[in-house]
């Protein structure tokens, strides 16, 4: 019997490329500016999955399902000159940091908060159902709650994790496997709701009851194509509880 839901936040929650795209370009454009511009910023755009040209983010790619540590190790395999600065140069790594959340706060002034769609009427179904919901992201533990706060459903939240919360990334399982501690459930009894290889991957090695997959590309993430249950979007998780939910 499942009795909470965890939600991944960006591409689930919120919508991925009005939140971050912009983030990353502005990153690319800085790690590019470091190579002395041997290679354009297109070129890192392309490790991590990015298109500043059509302003879209592959959902296979690392910027969308991996790790800032990941995307900072892929750049500097692609060039390893790169390496002192970006994972030895303190003023640097603050530096790269400063730049992604600055345009992040700037996205934000401008377009402010997007849901990925109608977030608010299914969660509320889901929450009068009496479904424990959560967050589980790697973002931050921060951004995580001020996202939710914006869009209105942080009152419906009875766990949020980040990456920085002490449980780690995912797709390691010790997140998820927290928020069912606090929750008092065992992971059978929680189902993981996300739109990346990494969420999937979290829902297998925490032993979830369920994983759904949400996806509004036309051509579903590798990843999750071969998902029992796979969604445009959030308007029919309710449904999708209630029949995994019926004997």
């Amino acid at each position: 019997m499942l009795k909470a839901v965890i939600f991944d936040k960006d591409g689930v929650l919120l919508d991925l490329e009005a939140t971050w795209l912009n983030s990353a370009i502005a990153m690319t454009h800085f790690v590019a500016s470091l190579g002395n511009a041997r290679h354009p910023a297109s070129a890192f755009q392309n490790i991590i999955g990015i298109d500043e040209a059509s302003r879209s983010i592959d959902p296979d790619g690392l910027f969308a399902s991996g790790t800032s540590k990941g995307q900072i190790e892929a750049f500097c395999a692609f060039e390893p000159e790169l390496a002192p600065q970006l994972t030895e140069d303190a003023e640097t790594r603050k530096t790269l940091r400063t730049i992604f959340l600055d345009e992040r706060q700037s996205t934000l002034k401008q377009h402010g908060t997007v849901p990925n769609g109608d977030v608010l009427t299914p969660l509320t179904a889901l929450k009068a159902a009496g479904y424990r919901l959560a967050v589980l992201t790697n973002d931050s533990e921060a951004s995580a709650i001020q996202g939710c706060q914006d869009i209105g459903i942080f009152e419906m939240m009875d766990a949020i994790i980040g990456f920085d919360s002490g449980f780690g990334h995912k797709p390691e399982p010790h997140g998820f496997l927290e928020i069912c501690r606090r929750l008092e459930i065992s992971s059978q009894d929680a189902v993981m709701v996300g739109d990346t290889a990494a969420d999937r991957d979290v829902a297998i090695a925490a032993g979830a009851g369920h994983f759904i997959g949400i996806s509004a590309h036309q051509t579903a993430p590798v990843a999750l194509q071969d998902c029992e249950y796979l969604l445009s979007d959030l308007s029919r998780l309710p449904d999708i509880m209630t029949a995994i939910n019926t004997p």
